[in-house]
């Protein structure tokens, strides 16, 4: 964080993480820079006059091209900056040079300049028919209109099945063209388990989000008339990201999976209206331990760190807890044919805790046994 002592305006408008932070926040992020301007605090001003203008041109508000995007940004900071050239002489600045007049005058430029990109730049259309169309390859669809789920093969080895309503657009070959990648689009829901192949990622693209995936099972849910597009993981993990996203041609033919990236009964939901990515658990977490391997959840004094490991193996979320702590707290019980949120709720009850989900965690607070 150090080399933000010396950013100006312009620079911390334009630098990843910054605006990561401003239009994505994370509970991490977040403490991480509110410790940095607590430490730093002559550069509040200047941090909260380029997150307004990070929110001036978020994607939702802007469709410009990134150039486009920095030539405004630069005009508009450069008469920011003007400001400092204003003659220390004057005695008296005339009422137009204030600075609550001149913050205001600031945000009605915004507002104009948001106003004017979504009037000469609409939104791209992100709707299934375009996207197939856009592909200008040799495709197959599958439809299911029937009320039964529909299984469909893949040449790769991987499966699709589509729920009653929704269809698939794949190619009959997932050759050596566009990048080697393999890419499918959905619209409605389907249940995915894709063969593993790290030379050739595979793609599924629903409206607005792409999902990017090595080698995993997942579903994926967009329908048309819905305000919400999600993506749920049974195994392993997937790269969630946004069409919109400027970075995306990056995230697309990385090595590595970037983006919003979820594991095991994690999920993301995209909300149209706010063109905004959320992480959390899904409603209902299953357990995901090796196929035919049942997870030992019957306890005899075992150490309540012990139970939450024992969890945390079982349904492959994060449970962070102070082991110290959790450690002092014996426990007996069986957990077996319980939800997770059962077996926790009986847990921190037995020893006086609580828990909370985070982004797609499990965090555990309590006070120890050693004094109940």
């Amino acid at each position: 964080m150090d080399r933000y002592r010396d950013f100006s305006l312009g620079e911390f408008v334009w630098d990843k993480p910054f605006r990561n932070w401003v239009l994505n926040p994370t509970r991490e992020d977040d403490e991480t820079w509110q410790n940095w301007l607590a430490a730093h605090p002559e550069k509040r001003e200047m941090v909260e006059r380029a997150r307004k203008l990070v929110l001036s041109i978020r994607p939702a508000n802007a469709s410009l091209s990134n150039p486009e995007k920095r030539k405004a940004v630069e005009r508009i900071v450069e008469r920011l900056e003007a400001r400092n050239l204003d003659s220390a002489e004057e005695r008296r600045p005339p009422w137009y040079a204030g600075r609550a007049v001149r913050v205001a005058a600031i945000l009605v430029l915004l507002a104009g300049l948001g106003w004017m990109f979504r009037l000469r730049h609409q939104p791209k259309a992100v709707g299934y028919e375009q996207l197939v169309a856009a592909t200008k390859m040799e495709m197959r669809e599958t439809v299911n209109a029937t009320d039964q789920p529909l299984t469909v093969s893949l040449e790769d080895g991987s499966s699709i099945t589509l729920d009653p309503g929704s269809k698939i657009s794949y190619p009959p070959h997932f050759g050596d063209g566009h990048r080697g990648r393999r890419e499918v689009f959905l619209s409605g829901k389907a249940f995915f388990d894709i063969a593993k192949d790290p030379s050739k990622p595979f793609f599924v693209y629903a409206n607005e989000l792409v999902t990017k995936v090595l080698g995993t099972s997942f579903t994926v849910r967009s329908f048309a008339d819905e305000q919400e597009v999600s993506v749920a993981v049974r195994t392993g993990k997937v790269a969630v990201f946004s069409r919109e996203d400027p970075d995306m041609p990056e995230k697309q033919s990385s090595r590595e999976l970037t983006g919003v990236v979820i594991e095991p009964n994690q999920q993301v939901v995209f909300v149209r209206t706010s063109v905004k990515i959320t992480k959390s658990l899904v409603p209902e977490p299953e357990v995901v331990a090796d196929a035919g391997v049942a997870p030992h959840l019957e306890f005899d004094e075992a150490p309540v760190s012990a139970v939450l490991s024992a969890l945390q193996s079982a349904y492959g979320i994060d449970i962070i807890y102070d082991k110290n702590i959790m450690d002092e707290c014996p426990i007996t019980a069986t957990l077996t044919e319980m939800s997770l949120y059962e077996q926790l709720d009986l847990v921190c009850k037995a020893v006086n805790a609580s828990y909370e989900s985070i982004d797609g965690r499990i965090v555990v607070e309590g006070k120890g046994c050693r004094n109940n």
